[in-house]
C-alpha cells in the first residue's frame, strides 16, 4: 500500500473519485506489478453504483470485477491482502447486486467472501483488518433464515461482530489508519441496528473526530443517525456544510433527505430539495418515497389535497417498490385514501425529534381521534412520542392499544411490537420483550415488514441467553 494509493483511497472514499482515479492511473504507470491498484479502483466503482443506481453504467462496469480479481490472483499469495482484497471486491460487488436486485448472485458472492475471509483469518490471525467484514457478515448471521446459514456454513453473532469491528477500530485510531473512515462507518452501522445502542453509535463520528465537512459520506452517515436520534436540527446543519461542486461525484440523495429533514420541520421550501433529487437521481430505489413525501409537503405545510393526490398518482406511477420506504409509499398511493392532517404533521414533528410540538399536537387534538373508528393510527403516534419523551408505562399502554386496534394492514402493531419489545429488552423483563419481538415476526403488513423483522430478530438474538 504505497503513499500514492493511501492518497487515492481518501480522494475515493471522500467521493472525489477524478482526482482517486488519477492517482490510480500513475500508480499503474510506475508499480505495474502491485496489485493493490486494482482492489482501491474497484472503490470507485463501488461508490459510483451505490450512489448513482444507473442500470446502463452498471451494465458497463460490472466485467470489471473479474478483470480485477483475475489481476489480484495473479499476484503474491503469501500477503495478507491476498485473499483480503479479494473477498472485498466481492463484498462490494455484491452489495451493488443488491441494488440491481440481484440476490442470487450477491448471495454467491457474500458466501465466497466469507470462506475467503475465515481462510485469511486462519492463515493471518494478527491481520485485523480481516474484521472489516468479517464483523458485518458476523452482526448479520444471526438475522439470516437458519437455513440458509446451514446451506452456506455462515457462523456468527451480533456480540461477535460487534468485539471484531470494535478491536479494529480501537487500533485503527491509535495507528491513524487509513480505513478509519470506513472502520467507523461499520462499527456505527452495527451499533445502532443490530444492537440498538444508537446513542453510542452516534458519538463515535465525534470521538473519531470524522469531518463531515470534507467528506459527503461522513456528512450522509453522520446526518441520518443526528436525525434518528431526535437531533434533527443538527441534522440539517450537517447537510448544509457538507461539501459539494465538481470535484465531488454527484450525490443527489443527500438533497431528498436534507428535503425530509426540512419536512419535518414543516418548512416552506422542503419540497424544493426533493424536487432536485427526483429530477436528476437515475436509480430506481427512494422514487416512490420521494413523491410520497411531496405529497406530504402539499398536505402538511400547504393544505393542497388536489396538490397531495397528483404526487400519490406520480408515486404510483413511477420508481420501484423494491424496498420498504418505497412498498409503504407505493401501498399508501394505491389505497387512495389522504392521511389525516393533524397525523400527519404530528408523524413529522415526531420523525425530527420535535417531542414536546407533537404530544402537544396529539393531546390538544384527543377529542377527534379517541371515539371515533380510525385504524390505531392516533393511539401509534401517542405511543411514539411517549417512548421519546421516556414516559414508558404511558407508551407500553399505548403500544398495547395499537396492536389491539389497528388495521393489520398497516404497520403501526407491527412496530408497536417491535418497539414494546426493546422497552422491555431495556427495562430487563425479558420474558416479555420475548414475547413482544414474537409478536413483531407473526405480524407482516406491507411495507416496513423487512427492516421490523430484522430488528426483532436482533432482539431475540441478544435477549435469548438471559
Amino acid at each position: 500500500m504505497t503513499t500514492e494509493l493511501k492518497d487515492a483511497y481518501k480522494d475515493i472514499s471522500s467521493l472525489r473519485l477524478r482526482n482517486g482515479q488519477s492517482k490510480v492511473n500513475l500508480s499503474k504507470l510506475k508499480d505495474p506489478d502491485n496489485a493493490m491498484s486494482y482492489y482501491i479502483e474497484n472503490y470507485i466503482d463501488f461508490f459510483t453504483l451505490f450512489i448513482q443506481e444507473d442500470a446502463s453504467v452498471y451494465k458497463k462496469l460490472v466485467k470489471n470485477r473479474d478483470l480485477r480479481l483475475e489481476k489480484i490472483r495473479k499476484s503474491d499469495p503469501s500477503s495478507p491482502y491476498y485473499l483480503f482484497c479479494q473477498a472485498e471486491i466481492l463484498l462490494q460487488w455484491a452489495t451493488i447486486k443488491l441494488k440491481f436486485d440481484d440476490k442470487i448472485n450477491a448471495a454467491g458472492d457474500v458466501y465466497e467472501a466469507y470462506k475467503l475471509l475465515e481462510k485469511n483469518k486462519a492463515l493471518h490471525p494478527d491481520f485485523l483488518e480481516n474484521n472489516k467484514s468479517l464483523s458485518i457478515i458476523h452482526a448479520l448471521a444471526e438475522s439470516v433464515p437458519s437455513w440458509v446459514r446451514k446451506i452456506m456454513g455462515v457462523k456468527g453473532s451480533v456480540e461477535l461482530g460487534t468485539n471484531e469491528i470494535k478491536l479494529l477500530a480501537d487500533r485503527a485510531a491509535a495507528e491513524n489508519s487509513m480505513y478509519t473512515s470506513e472502520i467507523v462507518a461499520i462499527y456505527s452501522y452495527i451499533l445502532f441496528y443490530s444492537n440498538n445502542r444508537k446513542e453510542e453509535a452516534f458519538k463515535l463520528f465525534d470521538r473519531f473526530r470524522l469531518d463531515h465537512k470534507t467528506n459527503p459520506l461522513i456528512a450522509f452517515l453522520k446526518a441520518t443517525m443526528a436525525h434518528k436520534t431526535g437531533r434533527n436540527e443538527l441534522a440539517i446543519r450537517i447537510l448544509e456544510e457538507r461539501p459539494d461542486g465538481s470535484d465531488y461525484l454527484p450525490f443527489y440523495y443527500l438533497n431528498f433527505i436534507y428535503g425530509k429533514f426540512k419536512l419535518c420541520r414543516l418548512d416552506k421550501d422542503a419540497h424544493v430539495h426533493i424536487r432536485i433529487f427526483l429530477e436528476h437521481f437515475r436509480g430506481r430505489h427512494y422514487i416512490k418515497e420521494a413523491w410520497q413525501k411531496l405529497g406530504w409537503y402539499h398536505l402538511a405545510v400547504n393544505k393542497d389535497i388536489q396538490a397531495y393526490k397528483k404526487d400519490m398518482k406520480s408515486c404510483h406511477n413511477q420508481g420501484f417498490a423494491l424496498i420498504d420506504e418505497d412498498i409503504q409509499a407505493s401501498k399508501e398511493a394505491r389505497s387512495g385514501l389522504v392521511p389525516n392532517d393533524i397525523l400527519l404533521k404530528a408523524r413529522l414533528l415526531y420523525d425530527g425529534g420535535y417531542y414536546t410540538k407533537c404530544h402537544e399536537m396529539l393531546v390538544l387534538n384527543g377529542d377527534k381521534f379517541v371515539n371515533a373508528i380510525h385504524d390505531g393510527e392516533y393511539y401509534y403516534r401517542l405511543a411514539r412520542v411517549a417512548d421519546a419523551l421516556k414516559n414508558y408505562t404511558d407508551a407500553l399502554e399505548y403500544y398495547d392499544l395499537t396492536i389491539v386496534k389497528s388495521d393489520p394492514g398497516k404497520y403501526y402493531a407491527c412496530s408497536s411490537a417491535l418497539q414494546a419489545g426493546l422497552i422491555c429488552e431495556q427495562q430487563k423483563k425479558y420474558v416479555r420483550a420475548r414475547g413482544y419481538f414474537e409478536k413483531c415476526l407473526k405480524l407482516d403488513p406491507a411495507g416496513y415488514t423487512s427492516s421490523l423483522h430484522q430488528k426483532a430478530k436482533s432482539g431475540l438474538n441478544r435477549i435469548k441467553a438471559k
